[in-house]
C-alpha cells in the first residue's frame, strides 16, 4: 500500500515543545519511527518533505531507518539535511525531484501556485502545518492535519473522487 506524510521535524528542537503536543522530541520522534516501523515491505511511504534535521541524532535516525521494511520516496522539504542527499545507508530510500506526477497528482513539498495545477487533478503537499488552502485541489498530508497518521493513497482517491463527483452534479445543474 502507499502512504503519504510530511513534516516529521526529526531532530527539531523547537517545533515539539513550541508547536506540538508531545512531552519531549524523543517521544515525538519515538512515535514517529514506530508507526514507520509497522508498514510492510511492499509498502511505500512517500515523505513530502521536511523529515529529518541537521541534528546530533541525524546518526541515530538513519540507522533507526535503515531498519525499516518500507521504502521511502522524499521530496526535499526547507528543513532537511542536506546529508540525505549523499546518504548511502540508506537502502530504503529514494530522493524524488522537488515536483513530480503520481497517478495525475501534482506531488510537492510546498503546495503549488494554483494556475500550475492544470492539466492534473490537483497537489499532494505538506509544509503548511495547522495553515489551511480552500481550494479543493490541494490535499494536505502533513502530520499536524492528519492527527499524526500517514495517510493511504485510498483517502486522497477518495477526496478527489468526491470533489470530482460534488462538480459533476453541480455542472448538472447548471445546465
Amino acid at each position: 500500500m502507499n502512504y503519504f506524510t510530511s513534516d516529521w521535524h526529526l531532530g527539531h528542537k523547537v517545533i515539539v515543545p513550541k508547536y506540538r503536543n508531545f512531552q519531549s522530541q524523543e517521544e515525538h520522534d519515538n512515535l514517529l519511527l514506530d508507526k514507520m516501523s509497522k508498514l510492510k515491505k511492499r509498502d511505500v511511504l512517500f515523505i513530502l518533505g521536511d523529515f529529518i534535521f541537521d541534528s546530533e541524532k541525524y546518526d541515530y535516525y538513519i540507522e533507526q531507518i535503515s531498519k525499516m521494511s518500507c521504502r521511502i520516496k522524499l521530496v526535499m522539504g526547507n528543513h532537511d539535511s542536506m546529508k540525505l542527499y549523499k546518504e548511502t545507508r540508506l537502502p530504503n530510500l529514494e530522493i524524488q525531484l522537488p515536483l513530480f506526477t503520481y497517478k495525475n497528482k501534482w506531488i510537492s513539498h510546498c503546495p503549488i501556485h494554483p494556475q500550475e495545477i492544470r492539466n492534473r487533478d490537483g497537489n499532494i503537499h505538506g509544509h503548511l502545518h495547522n495553515a489551511t488552502l480552500t481550494d479543493f485541489r490541494y490535499f494536505e498530508v502533513g502530520l499536524d492535519q492528519n492527527n499524526f497518521d500517514f495517510v493511504s493513497w485510498e483517502q486522497i482517491q477518495d477526496y478527489f473522487n468526491a470533489i470530482k463527483d460534488k462538480n459533476d452534479k453541480n455542472d448538472k445543474n447548471d445546465k
